[in-house]
C-alpha cells in the first residue's frame, strides 16, 4: 500500500516539485493551493504526512497546524512546514505549536525525503508504543486499564445519548482443565484462537477486552435491554458450535457470561455495573455453566 502525503502551497511550482519527489518515492500526492481546505482533506484522506507552507492565502501554515493539532483524528499525523524564510523565530514558533520538523525552500531532494521518512517513522514508533500501552501482549485486544477508560467514556456517552448499555463479563467454562491437560502454551493458544472467534461475533461498535487470564469483557451500546440478552446468548451459541484445535486434539469449548445493564434514568456507577456483571457470571457458573445471565442494574 502506497504512503500518502497532503501537500499545502499556494505556488504552484513548488507543489509541482514536492509532487515529482514524492511520486518518485511512490507516494500518493494531494494537494491544496491554500491553507482553508487542508482539515477537511486530512480528516477524509488521513495521510501519513502534511506538508504546509507557512505563508498562505485564506489561512497560514501556523493556523493550519493548530487547528490539525487541535484535531483529534489527524493529531497525531506529522507535518512538516515548509519555509523560505530564515528566521528562527518562525521555526520555533512551528515546532512550538506542534510541527515535527521543517524544510527549507529552495528544495534539496535528498533532504526532503529523509526529513519526510524521518517523520512517518517516528509516528510508527509511537503508534507501536501506544498499542503495547493499550493491547493485551496475547490476544491484542484492549488491557484491562483501558477497557475502564473505555467503560467510563461510554457511559458518559449514554446519558447524553439517552440509550440503554451494558457491560459483560465472560469467561471460557473449565479453563484451567484445559491448561492442565494441553499445558499452559496450549492454553495461550486456545485464548487466542477464542479472541479471534469472539472479535468476529460482536458489531463494529462494540469494545472488547481482556479482563485477566480466560475472563473477557464486553460493552455494549446501542442496544436495548431486551435485544442484550439475545445478542449475548447467539454469541454464546457461535461459541459453543466452534472447534478448537489444541494439542493435536479437536475440542469444543464453552463460556458462561454475567451481564448487567444500565438504562440511562439510572444512577449506577462503572464499578457497580461491574460488580453486578461479576456477580451475574457467578450465578451462571453456580446455574450450570455455558449460560447467560442478565442482571438490572438498580439505581
Amino acid at each position: 500500500m502506497s504512503l500518502k502525503a497532503l501537500v499545502a502551497d499556494d505556488n504552484i511550482l513548488n507543489i509541482r516539485l514536492l509532487r515529482d519527489i514524492l511520486i518518485d518515492e511512490n507516494f500518493e500526492v494531494y494537494m491544496a493551493d491554500n491553507g482553508l481546505p487542508v482539515v477537511e482533506m486530512a480528516r477524509e484522506l488521513l495521510p501519513d504526512v502534511i506538508l504546509l507552507d507557512i505563508m498562505m492565502p485564506g489561512l497560514d501554515g501556523f493556523r493550519v497546524c493548530e487547528l490539525l493539532k487541535n484535531t483529534p483524528d489527524v493529531k497525531d499525523i506529522p507535518v512538516i512546514m515548509v519555509t523560505a524564510k530564515t528566521d528562527g523565530n518562525d521555526i520555533r514558533q512551528a515546532l512550538d505549536i506542534g510541527a515535527f520538523d521543517y524544510i527549507r525552500k529552495p528544495f534539496d531532494e535528498i533532504e526532503v525525503v529523509a526529513r519526510i521518512y524521518s517523520a512517518i517513522r517516528y509516528r510508527e514508533q509511537q503508534n507501536k508504543l501506544l498499542e503495547f500501552a493499550t493491547k493485551d501482549s496475547l490476544t491484542g485486544l484492549f488491557n484491562r486499564a483501558i477497557l475502564m477508560e473505555l467503560f467510563e467514556k461510554e457511559l458518559s456517552r449514554q446519558e447524553r445519548c439517552g440509550s440503554d448499555i451494558a457491560f459483560v463479563m465472560m469467561d471460557m467454562d473449565h479453563f484451567k482443565q484445559i491448561n492442565d491437560t494441553y499445558g499452559h502454551v496450549a492454553g495461550d493458544t486456545l485464548l487466542k484462537e477464542f479472541t479471534g472467534i469472539l472479535a468476529g461475533s460482536v458489531r463494529q461498535s462494540d469494545i472488547i477486552g481482556r479482563y485477566g487470564g480466560d475472563e473477557f469483557s464486553l460493552i455494549l451500546s446501542r442496544l436495548d435491554s431486551d435485544n442484550i440478552l439475545l445478542f449475548c446468548e447467539r454469541i454464546r451459541k457461535i461459541i459453543e458450535q466452534s472447534k478448537f484445535l489444541i494439542g493435536g486434539d479437536t475440542i469444543s469449548v464453552t463460556t458462561s457470561m454475567g451481564i448487567c445493564v444500565k438504562r440511562p434514568d439510572q444512577d449506577i456507577t462503572a464499578e457497580d455495573m461491574i460488580q453486578n456483571a461479576d456477580a451475574a457470571l457467578y450465578r451462571a457458573k453456580n446455574n450450570g455453566r455455558n449460560r447467560a445471565e442478565m442482571t438490572q442494574s438498580v439505581s
